[in-house]
């Protein structure tokens, strides 16, 4: 049972990293509401991999496009992955855009970045660790 409870305090500390180092884009014109679309890293550990899911959400529907990109550096190797390509998003609902799963040892050895780019609302990105 320790090792759950290890596993989940582990996944919670992870997931709340993630939501503290996400960052979002604030519209030129004051007159708008900021945040209309943000970014979120999600990374849940499964068995001996790390799982990351590329989130995009917003308060209006929106096109674009976005670019994942994670550098895993540990004792098992190096690794570099780039995923790229078009958004829609529905208001007010969360859109996985892409997944990618790493061996456990990146685990505190990996750095990744989703950054959207959408026509009507700018740019966006977020970092996990």
């Amino acid at each position: 049972m320790s090792g759950l409870r290890t596993t989940f305090v582990t996944g919670f500390a992870i997931a709340v990293a993630v939501f503290l180092n996400c960052t979002r884009a604030q519209l030129s014109s004051a007159a708008e509401p900021t945040m209309a679309i943000g970014c979120q890293i999600r990374v849940t550990p499964q068995n001996d991999m790390l799982r990351l899911e590329a989130v995009a959400n917003g308060r209006a529907s929106a096109t674009g496009t976005y670019r994942f990109e994670i550098l895993k550096q540990s004792s098992t190797g190096t690794s570099q992955n780039v995923q790229s390509g078009a958004f829609t998003l529905d208001a007010d609902r969360d859109a996985i855009l892409t997944t990618v799963v790493l061996d456990g040892s990146a685990r505190g050895h990996y750095r990744a970045r989703l950054t959207l780019d959408s026509k009507e609302f700018g740019s966006v990105s977020c970092v996990s660790p």
